[in-house]
């Protein structure tokens, strides 16, 4: 009966040891899945502050040529040029970064901001995730 009852507690103290395992190595993934959730949110928001610079840069190019809409030439707006512009890819740059900061994340890569048909594609690299957004921009699309 003294040797069932051994027995008995190495099963007991097996099981007990299997179970605080399985409770370890699901704490470690929920804090990885956590961490992940919280990355992809950062980069996400992070490529959105990009996406409303690049869009007030857009809008104010807009307005700037509808003030001379009448003159002739009649002028036309350079999304290239403005999306190449270093004031407006580092102003979104800045934007990123500072949204990054805020979701306790760090952000030192480049915006890659271009036309594609009516919209401005926005990208970014962030904790080796891509992130995009867009714009709509007609003025992408020469009529």
């Amino acid at each position: 009966m003294k040797g069932e009852r051994g027995q008995a507690l190495v099963i007991a103290a097996i099981l007990i040891g299997i179970g605080a395992l399985a409770i370890v190595g699901l704490r470690t993934v929920q804090d990885r899945m956590l961490a992940n959730a919280a990355a992809q949110d950062a980069g996400e928001a992070a490529v959105e502050a990009a996406a409303a610079v690049v869009a007030d840069a857009y809008v104010a190019r807009v307005d700037s040529v509808r003030t001379h809409a009448f003159d002739v030439p009649r002028p036309t707006i350079d999304v290239v040029g403005m999306l190449g512009d270093p004031a407006t890819r580092e102003s979104a740059r800045a934007a990123a970064a500072d949204v990054a900061v805020r979701n306790r994340g760090v952000f030192d890569g480049a915006i890659e901001a271009r036309c594609v048909g009516t919209t401005i594609e926005i990208e970014l690299h962030h904790a080796g995730r891509l992130h995009r957004a867009a714009v709509q921009a007609d003025a992408c699309s020469p009529r």
